[in-house]
């Protein structure tokens, strides 16, 4: 059975116990164990990015809200033709109030460093956790100035290798099939850009795939998913444990992004490898961003900015898939022959 979140969190010594976990880059802590995470050590003499709290008790936006702050609507509607979610920002104190139509709300403070978990009815910790660290860390990392692609990424001889594309484009699924090749899986879904000089590096997010359920049809019988009891995740985990698909626990230089696009081929020559121009790669990567729907234009001209650097500093390439998307023979292949042909990329492993 899902484990709820109900009533306190554990004690110790008389104190609530926190726990702590690092990912997209994020030191965070918690005072309920996160579903899905690897716990790291905590230590009191580094300050975590982020603290997330579970409250007792609703909290719901108040309803004097004018439309001034309301900053954000989904459009994606709900069962009942409501948006799905819907995020405000408050005047006085500029906090926000991210809140999806089934209830369950996060109070991000002004400082972007306090998270509080509100729900109107008992959830499961593994729905909560699949808001948490999907669409609301997004968002958080969106709002702190992090350029996040929507992409999955792996490891591929010591550099990180990104898979970009839409909803349903096969980011995850491409992962998964690197993952059972014995490459490492960094991230999915959200793939956070961190800038330092003149490279680009990728954090860990969480060792677990999120694979639709047609997806496990496509991957060879070795796969192994542990698969929750869940009310609201409508895509099935590929647990990362390493038997035989692994974590990379620590972030890695970016090496190489391709795109993953509607546009297949019936050609026996698929899956084959497309070059782009530099202003090619940049608005499909601008089309492609996590959250850019939410962006204001100060954040619009930084994402731009961001993405214009990466552009001219990697390689960004475009992965023309086979018609039917049950024929998956060849893509790592053609993917790492890919790789390999360009030595100034991987060069030294």
């Amino acid at each position: 059975m899902p484990t709820k979140i109900n009533g306190e969190s554990r004690t110790v010594a008389g104190r609530r116990e926190r726990f702590s976990y690092l990912i997209y880059g994020l030191r965070f802590t918690s005072d309920r164990p996160i579903p899905g995470l690897l716990s790291i050590e905590s230590t009191d003499a580094v300050s975590p990015d982020l603290s997330v709290r579970f409250p007792s008790g609703e909290v719901h936006p108040p309803e004097d809200l004018s439309k001034e702050t309301l900053w954000y609507t989904s459009d994606i509607l709900d069962a009942s033709g409501h948006p799905a979610l819907k995020i405000w920002k408050e005047k006085k104190v500029g906090s926000y109030f991210i809140r999806y139509s089934h209830g369950l709300t996060f109070h991000l403070n002004a400082d972007l460093t306090t998270l509080d978990i509100h729900y109107d009815e008992p959830m499961s910790a593994e729905d909560i956790a699949t808001f948490l660290l999907g669409p609301v860390l997004g968002i958080v990392l969106r709002l702190r100035g992090v350029t996040c692609l929507h992409a999955s990424a792996v490891s591929i001889k010591g550099k990180a290798i990104a898979f970009v594309g839409a909803e349903g484009a096969g980011k995850s699924t491409t992962a998964a099939l690197f993952a059972q090749k014995g490459h490492a899986v960094l991230s999915d879904d959200i793939v956070a850009l961190l800038e330092r000089g003149n490279s680009f590096y990728i954090p860990p997010a969480y060792p677990f795939l999120n694979l639709w359920p047609h997806s496990f049809a496509m991957l060879s019988p070795s796969s192994r998913a542990e698969l929750p009891e869940s009310t609201t995740a409508e895509k099935r985990p590929l647990v990362l444990n390493g038997n035989p698909t692994r974590f990379q626990r620590t972030e890695l230089p970016l090496g190489g992004i391709y795109l993953l696009l509607d546009e297949r081929s019936e050609s026996s020559e698929a899956p084959f490898i497309v070059g782009l121009t530099p202003q090619d790669a940049l608005m499909h990567l601008i089309a492609n961003t996590y959250g850019n729907k939410a962006l204001d234009p100060v954040m619009r001209v930084k994402e731009f900015s961001v993405l214009g650097r990466l552009v001219k500093s990697l390689p960004v390439r475009r992965l023309v898939a086979y018609k039917d998307p049950l024929n998956l023979a060849g893509l790592c292949d053609v993917i790492s022959a890919d790789l390999s042909a360009q030595k100034h990329v991987l060069h030294g492993d």
